[in-house]
């Protein structure tokens, strides 16, 4: 294995600060938008009446932040081969990636967006989804990493999306 135990703590902290930038994004299109919401680590709501439009807007912002993390982080791996870049591009296409899947019960921001522009429910979310996990193997390549690392990134970031989703509904929600 080549991905060592401080990587893997490194790797909790960004799908936090990923959450966090993505979460963001939405609020302050939200707010700029001149909407009432409510920040949360795992999603905002809007506790205003929306325009379609202003929602979509909202809806928008937060994959966008996310594609934006996941491009420079590319380009930062591409150029320096940083492990600490590789965490920021490997959790934005992970978070995609299962917010994506959750569409199936729940429209995520890309799925409501795709269904806004009349291109149906999944041709955004696959899109965003397939895009950021091609920049991640690409950028996974050039630390040459064993399926073990593979494996391991993989269970840790499943751990760390449900520990953020868990204290979000169960902590936070109840504050």
């Amino acid at each position: 294995m080549k991905l060592k135990a401080p990587f893997y703590l490194w790797f909790v902290l960004v799908f936090l600060i990923t959450n966090l930038l993505h979460e963001s994004g939405h609020w302050l299109m939200g707010a700029a938008l001149g909407m009432d919401m409510k920040f949360g680590l795992n999603g905002v709501r809007y506790l205003s009446p929306t325009e379609a439009w202003q929602r979509a807007l909202a809806d928008a912002a937060g994959p966008l932040v996310t594609i934006v993390q996941a491009i420079v982080a590319y380009g930062v791996v591409r150029r320096n081969a940083s492990l600490k870049a590789f965490a920021f591009l490997y959790a934005a296409a992970f978070m995609r990636m299962v917010a994506a899947l959750v569409s199936v019960m729940h429209p995520n921001d890309e799925a409501r967006l795709s269904m806004y522009f009349g291109l149906g429910k999944w041709t955004l979310p696959l899109l965003v989804a397939a895009a950021l996990i091609a920049l991640a193997v690409n950028g996974s390549r050039r630390f040459k990493l064993t399926w073990k690392d593979h494996l391991l990134c993989y269970l840790v970031a499943s751990l760390a999306v449900s520990g953020i989703v868990a204290l979000d509904r169960f902590v936070l929600s109840a504050l």
